[in-house]
């Protein structure tokens, strides 16, 4: 028998089911990253011939580049706030999240900056950040407009000076 056939579940316990599994989920995985932070922190990676954290999770761990790039900052960014790993563990927060939290976490920011994305879509939470912190609509780089008089042809000619 397949363990993963869900066929034989009732409608009406196939829901608890579910979200008995996310809680686990989410659980395994706040616990993933805690492991993976002290880990990292201890830098258990040296001593096993891995030249870093994101190269022993390729390697040793089997990971994707995206899910040990994403989990790794994240993991890193729990050490730092660590209210964060029990938020990932109850399900307020999630991976995602946290990225787009990370730039702006600071010990001033952390907790109102958490409790203002529980639950929050990645949209939300990008439309939260504009608020909180704007952008001015200013170009990266300036340049000065080039000297001389633009002929009908398109190109510049010295001008007097």
């Amino acid at each position: 028998m397949n363990p993963y056939s869900r066929s034989h579940v009732s409608d009406s316990v196939l829901p608890r089911d579910l979200a008995a599994s996310a809680a686990g989920e989410d659980g395994a995985t706040a616990t993933f990253l805690a492991d993976l932070a002290e880990f990292d922190a201890r830098k258990l990676y040296l001593p096993a011939g891995y030249p870093s954290m994101y190269a022993y999770c390729i390697g040793e761990l089997r990971r994707t580049e995206q899910t040990t790039y994403k989990r790794i900052r994240v993991a890193r960014t729990a050490l730092r706030f660590p209210a964060i790993f029990m938020a990932i563990a109850d399900g307020r927060l999630d991976l995602t999240s946290i990225i787009l939290l990370a730039p702006h976490l600071t010990e001033e920011t952390a907790e109102k900056l958490l409790a203002a994305a529980v639950h929050k879509t990645r949209s939300e939470i990008v439309q939260l950040l504009a608020q909180r912190f704007p952008r001015l609509d200013v170009p990266a780089r300036v340049q000065a407009p080039p000297t001389g008089v633009l002929t009908a042809h398109g190109t510049t000619v010295p001008g007097d000076s």
